[in-house]
């Protein structure tokens, strides 16, 4: 049996000490997951236009779940469709009363570029390269026409070939309710494991005609896109079992960011 002096007993109960510390610190001295909670607006909200109540779902975090393996779940869970419901994960750690979260995601260029112009002639014509001047190897293509959403046409899909000089002309004529167009998808695969697809047209909304589409088009392929990790960090106080953020950060990019940011409520509760 090991024995154990006053001295060796005082050290060990130093460094227990110093460890247990150090564990409240990532772990919130919990040995199972903790949830704070607010379900009062995270499903949906209504608002009154004149004498009709419009419900629209709240992309608000409703559940913040901490995981004693120093792990993170923020899940939003609108009312309207499991769909709907989308989460985030990452790693915590704690400062007095002070949690701080940590995550990241990566974004990337757009892999497809389009330049447009219109002249008189009553076809679309869509010349195609690459960013590097690569061959096209591949001369099919599918292209896809996207109505107005008020239209309720189906979008037909057929395969073209591109010709000898990278185009595809498509006359006006060729299109089904072309009055209706609003977008035309393209879809190629630039190798045996890279596809390139994007909405042609100048809308905001691919499903919206807002006017003709220019009929010039190039299309340039990226065949190595650039990336970019975006780190996030978001902070947030306990006191009496309630949690409210106080602060939501993330890394400046090159390259532009089109993720939203993580909506909160005003405070959570602690289930217990």
């Amino acid at each position: 049996m090991l024995h154990l002096t006053s001295t060796m007993k005082k050290q060990f109960q130093f460094i227990a000490a110093l460890l247990l510390a150090i564990v409240g610190q990532t772990s919130y001295g919990q040995d199972k997951e903790i949830t704070f909670s607010n379900d009062l607006n995270a499903y949906y909200s209504k608002i009154k236009a004149k004498d009709t109540v419009i419900r629209f779902f709240e992309p608000k975090i409703n559940d913040i779940t901490l995981n004693p393996d120093a792990t993170f779940e923020f899940w939003s869970r609108p009312n309207e469709s499991c769909f709907t419901w989308h989460s985030y994960k990452g790693t915590w750690k704690k400062s007095n009363d002070t949690l701080i979260f940590s995550d990241n995601y990566q974004i990337e260029e757009n892999d497809t570029k389009a330049t447009y112009k219109k002249d008189s002639r009553q076809e679309f014509v869509l010349t195609f390269k690459t960013d590097k001047g690569s061959v096209l190897k591949n001369k099919s293509i599918k292209v896809q026409y996207e109505y107005d959403f008020d239209a309720h046409i189906d979008s037909p899909e057929k395969t073209l070939s591109i010709g000898t000089n990278n185009s595809v002309v498509i006359p006006y004529k060729d299109i089904p309710n072309f009055n209706k167009l609003a977008a035309i998808r393209i879809e190629y695969l630039l190798n045996y494991t890279e596809k390139r697809h994007n909405y042609l047209t100048e809308n905001k909304t691919v499903n919206i005609r807002q006017g003709d589409i220019p009929n010039i088009i190039n299309v340039e392929f990226v065949e190595s896109p650039n990336k970019e990790m975006v780190y996030r960090t978001i902070k947030a106080v306990v006191k009496d079992d309630t949690l409210k953020i106080t602060s939501n950060s993330k890394t400046k990019t090159t390259l532009p960011d089109y993720y939203r940011d993580i909506e909160f409520e005003d405070s959570y509760t602690l289930n217990k």
